[in-house]
């Protein structure tokens, strides 16, 4: 149903365009009236008219300024102007808010008809386009999770998806698949006895693939599926270490230990590493099937850990990623003890790039695997990684969306050494650390811009804080101890060499040598050049 609403501040003519026209021939069923722009950008909240048609020159309130308002909140709505001066100005106007017509006055008839038939043709073929989009964005969500479920089996089983011309991140934030985070792998495989019968075997594994959808269901967890004689389960994660991925495991176990003994069947799981990579989904599988493999050593009825496996892969899926694994835990064993990382960060990044087929989103998972343990030490050792550097989500987000690979060391490097201060800070006395590190900064730098945001950030510690604990531990400001140095340093000059006022002031911090006439004059009631000469 076409709605209409008619903007006008003639009485006259608003009454006969509402009850001299056969509206309904047209398709429109309703049809309201305004009596100037305000009246109609209220009428237009309300109501909501597909078509408007709208004197221009209004009091209150003109038509385009109306129109330009109802579009923000109803910006499929078609406006007809109608003006009884051809002003070029109002025609560019209307042309601005897209008017779909303007018509000078008086209104023809004919005209009239002519161009409300056509935009009520427009109307229907937009509803129609919009009900087909609707269809089809419907038929997507409804097909999603077999989509999902597809390029993931692909990915596992071959390590290559369907679709060659995409990237996997792409096809992955296509599917609406996170992609921040932790991936694992479990492989649930069954042993139901020789000769047993084939259709009672199906409906035992159908029940545990229920019953394994039912747990799992709102967690964790992004795929299961029958897999020969197993079920893969994909877990995925963000929070530090891996507690939730246990016990969702946990719980996989329980439930197939209880289905087990109900119905007298063997089995064992699997479990890969962590992977940070979707490409890594294939390494993964292999893993898995690798650790079921071990159950004619280790017997059913188990978690086998391929990371707990006392053997290894074959060397054809076992990549220089061993040396990697071995830079990225000594990088951490540097920054837990509060020592400087940059050369372990320099020679970590060195071995990541080294192999030119790395891509870029490769390397990103490397930092995110690097993040990740650094968090789950700091956890085991009491410590809160959010409280020396960021929270995981926002620095899995930030490695993501980095661009190049200086990109991600500069901000790598900057969280390394956040935290790395911090377990140095407490490896010593923390504050008198702090106040130490603050000394040689103002000792050294005096002849610099100095500000507490600068001193806050070379020290990681808020601005008020480090104010506080400096004036506790030194009985006087920052700035008050920043400006007597400058002024002992000043004094000295002055006495030893014949550099001018003004430059002294420069050497000392002081680019202005007014100011510095006066704070000198303020500490020792005399200008610097009465120093000087007092001196001599």
């Amino acid at each position: 149903m076409v709605k209409l609403l008619i903007v006008e501040d003639n009485d006259f003519e608003r009454n006969a365009l509402q009850n001299y026209m056969d509206w309904d021939i047209m398709g429109i069923r309703h049809v309201e009236t305004a009596f100037n722009g305000l009246d109609g950008l209220e009428k237009a909240k309300t109501f909501m008219p597909d078509i408007i048609i709208s004197d221009v020159m209004m009091p209150g309130m003109g038509g385009i300024e109306m129109a330009k308002n109802i579009s923000r909140f109803n910006p499929q709505v078609k406006f007809i102007f109608s003006s009884g001066h051809e002003d070029v100005s109002l025609l560019r106007e209307a042309i601005e808010v897209r008017a779909y017509s303007y018509l000078i006055k008086p209104l023809k008839q004919v005209e009239l008809i002519s161009i409300i038939k056509k935009t009520t043709s427009i109307l229907v073929d937009e509803k129609l386009s919009s009900l087909e989009n609707n269809k089809i964005i419907e038929q997507f969500k409804n097909n999603l999770h077999y989509l999902q479920t597809k390029f993931l089996e692909e990915l596992i089983v071959t390590g290559k998806s369907d679709n060659v011309t995409k990237s996997m991140f792409v096809q992955a934030n296509d599917l609406q698949l996170s992609m921040i985070g932790m991936y694992k792998l479990a492989l649930i495989e069954f042993d139901f006895g020789a000769g047993t019968d084939i259709f009672h075997n199906s409906d035992l594994f159908n029940v545990a693939l229920y019953k394994l959808e039912s747990i799992c269901n709102q967690r964790n967890v992004i795929f299961i599926k029958k897999s020969g004689k197993g079920i893969i389960v994909l877990l995925h994660t963000l929070n530090k270490g891996n507690e939730e991925g246990a016990r969702s495991l946990h719980d996989i176990e329980s439930e197939i230990k209880v289905l087990s003994m109900e119905n007298n069947y063997n089995y064992i799981i699997g479990v890969s590493d962590l992977f940070a990579n979707l490409d890594e989904l294939n390494i993964a599988y292999k893993q898995i099937s690798f650790a079921v493999s071990k159950k004619m050593k280790l017997g059913y009825g188990q978690i086998v850990y391929y990371s707990e496996c006392s053997d290894s892969l074959p060397a054809a899926f076992e990549t220089e990623q061993k040396d990697l694994k071995s830079e990225i835990t000594q990088l951490i064993d540097r920054v837990c003890e509060g020592e400087n990382c940059d050369g372990h960060l320099s020679t970590l990044v060195h071995s990541i790039v080294l192999d030119p087929s790395n891509k870029m989103d490769h390397i990103q998972s490397f930092f995110i695997v690097l993040f990740s343990q650094l968090s789950t030490r700091l956890s085991g050792m009491g410590e809160s990684f959010e409280k020396m550097a960021e929270e995981d989500i926002v620095i899995y987000k930030n490695i993501i969306n980095a661009q190049t690979i200086p990109d991600m060391i500069q901000y790598t490097g900057k969280l390394l050494a956040s935290v790395s201060s911090y377990m140095d800070r407490k490896k010593l006395n923390k504050d008198d650390y702090t106040i130490n590190e603050i000394l040689q900064i103002l000792n050294h730098e005096y002849r610099e811009p100095i500000t507490l945001t600068y001193l806050s950030d070379r020290v990681y510690l808020s601005p008020n804080y480090l104010r506080i604990l400096f004036k506790e531990k030194m009985k006087i400001s920052i700035q008050e101890y920043l400006t007597n140095l400058r002024i002992c340093k000043a004094k000295e000059l002055l006495k030893e060499t014949r550099y001018k006022v003004h430059e002294i002031g420069k050497l000392v911090g002081y680019e202005n040598s007014t100011y510095f006439n006066i704070v000198f004059k303020n500490y020792m009631k005399m200008t610097p050049g009465e120093y000087r000469n007092k001196s001599i």
